[in-house]
Formats: C-alpha cells, structure tokens, sequence
C-alpha cells in the first residue's frame, strides 16, 4: 500500500469536532452545542442583500490578493484604528484559516517554531503541520487570568528555530483581553528578538469591559506586525470563508501575493458580501456586543451554581473556559453525548485538553461557546451541573 506522508500522519485531530459524527448518530436527545463557535446570531440583512443581488454573467477567477474593492474596503475599516493602512496592506484570503496558514508559510522554514500563548486554538496545530513548523506553547493560568509571561519569562522559550509569536486578542479558548500596553510591550519584544507577531484578531469587536487594541495601532514596530481577522464571527458569516491577512510588511505581502497566486483568487461572491460587511455602521457592533454580553452574563451565573467549577469571567470573545470536577474532560464530554440525559436532553462542549500541546495540562477543562440565546445556556449551565453529579455517582 502506498505510504502518506509523515505531515499528514502528525495532523491532530480537532477538539472542536471531534465528537460530530457521534452527535449525528444520537437520535434521542436534544443537544445544547455550546462546542463549536458557530454564532446563532442572524447574518446581517444588508449582507444577505448582498448575497441575493450578487449575478455577475461569469463567475471568474479573481485578483490573488482579493479584488481590489474588497481590499479597500478592508482597508478603510481597519483606517478606524490604523490610519496609515493602505489596501495594497490587505490580502482577502478563503477565511482567517487560510490568513493563519499564508502567514505560517510566508514566515516559516520546515522545522521552524511559533509560541503560542497555552491554551490556544485547536487549529493553530494543524496550521503549522501543514506548513512543516510546529507550535511551541508558552503556559498560562487560569488562575492570573491567561496573563502573558513577562519578557524574561519569553527569553526562555525562545530557540534558534523560533520565528514568531501568536497571539488571539481576544483570546480563544480564553476570552482574555490584552491591552495596549501589554501589545506594544510584545511587539517590542519580538522586535528585539528578529521575530514576527502574528494577531489574530478575529473576535476583536467582541468585548465586555474595555475594547482589545489592534496590533496595527502601534506604528513603531509594523515590520513585525501580522493582523489575521475574519468574516467568522463578529458578522455571523462563518460560510462566506472571507478572511484578511494585513501587514505594513511589504516583503511578508508580496510572499503572500505568491501564494495566493498558487491557489488563484478568493471566492468572488464572499467578497462582494464582505464590501458590505466592511461599510456597516458603527451601532450593529454595539448591538452585538451586547447580545453577547448578555449571553457570557447568563452562562457564568448558571455555572456559578455548579458545586466545584473554576472559570475566569472572559473580557471578550464568546468564550469560557473553565475547570471541571472531573478527571478527564475528554471521556466527560463523550459522557456528555453517548450517556447522560435529562428530559431529553445534553451538552456538547470542547474538551480542554485539544486546546494543549500537552493534552494531560487540560485534563479537566472543557470550553464552552456562549452561542445560543441566553435562556439556553441557563439551561445548558443546569444540565452541565447534572452532568457532573452523574459523573461522580457512576
């Protein structure tokens, strides 16, 4: 039998996923899905206008880089907090999934390392992987709220083969906000190190206490400075696969030009959509702040009633991350889907430790994504604390 390669042999499963097909197959129950950051939030009705509007008599290839009205229009947003941004800034790329592999891949030499701040996205792993690098974590706690290191402390993991440092602001798994002063200290950092910093700031509209800066606001270290964002979330488009890599780093964006140019151009539709998405007015981002808002309140005051749950209110993002009296979240979520029922129904959460390099870090952490409307995840927050007790008794 012919042999696979020993990259897509290292290819890790997602946390985030990998328990679907075991959903689909339970037929007698109702699952609260509070595993995946799939919003239930309504896609803006200017977008879908768009949508419905967009019949163009040949549906072409592209620009590599995306069209340049998309690109100017992302631009001209991200003018909000970075002036200086010009389109030619600006890649569109197939979702922030493909932002995050382009920068990986403009930055890295097979073998090459990135730090992540641990816990992180589960998909950052496969990322790398596919980029021949690999994620170097640097620990955080629960307890301090996810703080990063100090600059000592990011001394320490740095090696020969390190070549940027990443980032989600806010935070996912965390729902930790780092501010200004802690991103300029990093780009200072990473800038006396020779590294890049990669931002992903997809979930940066969405905030409870004071607003995430963007990496791009800090003007004196933009040769370092990679922005990913995203359709995704803040305008409830996951579909759409638009995403934004920016960087004032002219090299970095004519590399990422080639490898657009190696898969042709964005979806044209998408972008169509994302012009309009990129002119809306200010207020829908408030509004959806505070529908999230809403729904992080409710669920952390259901888990408050839950005997022995540990969990740092998130600043922002739509998710938690908590401990669990639990000796293993990932039988406990598998529990959760093929065992435990109440009146008919469950929850399916992330299990902690896919969020880890080493899964034993997160062995009794689960994430939950605030993405339901708020009587739900009161409700999932219940089912959560019976889940624990039947846990314990079995």
């Amino acid at each position: 039998m012919p042999r696979l390669s020993q990259r897509a042999a290292a290819l890790q499963e997602s946390a985030i996923r990998k328990l679907d097909l075991t959903i689909a197959r339970q037929t007698d129950v109702r699952f609260h899905r509070l595993n995946i950051g799939q919003p239930d939030v309504p896609t803006p009705e200017p977008l879908l206008d768009a949508i419905a509007a967009w019949r163009p008599k040949v549906v072409a290839y592209g620009p590599a880089s995306g069209t340049m009205a998309c690109r100017e229009a992302a631009a001209d947003y991200s003018r909000r907090w970075c002036p200086s941004l010009r389109a030619e800034d600006v890649a569109i790329t197939t979702g922030g999934s493909e932002a995050l592999l382009f920068a990986f891949t403009a930055i890295c030499d097979p073998g090459d390392e990135i730090l992540v701040p641990e816990p992180y996205y589960t998909n950052y792993n496969g990322f790398a992987t596919v980029a021949g690098a690999s994620i170097r974590p640097i620990p955080t706690r629960i307890e301090d709220g996810f703080a990063l290191p100090d600059d000592d402390a990011l001394d320490r993991y740095v090696t020969p083969r390190t070549r940027a440092f990443l980032f989600s602001n806010p935070g996912n798994p965390t729902g930790a906000v780092y501010p200004i002063e802690e991103v300029r200290r990093i780009l200072a950092w990473a800038s006396r190190r020779g590294l890049f910093v990669i931002a992903d700031e997809v979930y940066r509209r969405i905030w409870y206490d004071a607003p995430p800066p963007s990496a791009l606001e800090v003007d004196e270290h933009q040769d370092v400075v990679v922005v990913v964002d995203s359709l995704s979330k803040t305008w409830s488009a996951c579909g759409l696969r638009l995403g934004m890599l920016m960087s004032r780093n002219a090299a970095l964006m004519e590399k990422v030009e080639r490898l657009g140019q190696a898969r042709l151009g964005p979806q044209p539709l998408a972008q169509a959509v994302g012009e309009v998405a990129f002119s809306l007015p200010e207020h829908w981002y408030e509004d959806v702040r505070s529908t999230y808002r809403g729904r992080m309140d409710a669920l952390v005051k259901g888990l408050s009633g839950v005997d022995g749950v540990r969990a740092v209110r998130p600043a922002g993002a739509f998710y938690l991350m908590l401990d669990l009296p639990v000796d293993d979240a990932e039988a406990f979520a598998r529990f959760l889907v093929t065992d435990f029922r109440h009146e008919g129904e469950s929850v399916a959460v992330a299990p902690g430790p896919g969020f880890y390099a080493d899964p034993s870090s997160g062995r009794s952490q689960v994430r939950l994504a605030a993405v339901t409307a708020e009587e739900q995840l009161v409700r999932a927050a219940e089912l959560l604390g019976r889940a624990v007790e039947a846990w314990r008794g079995r």
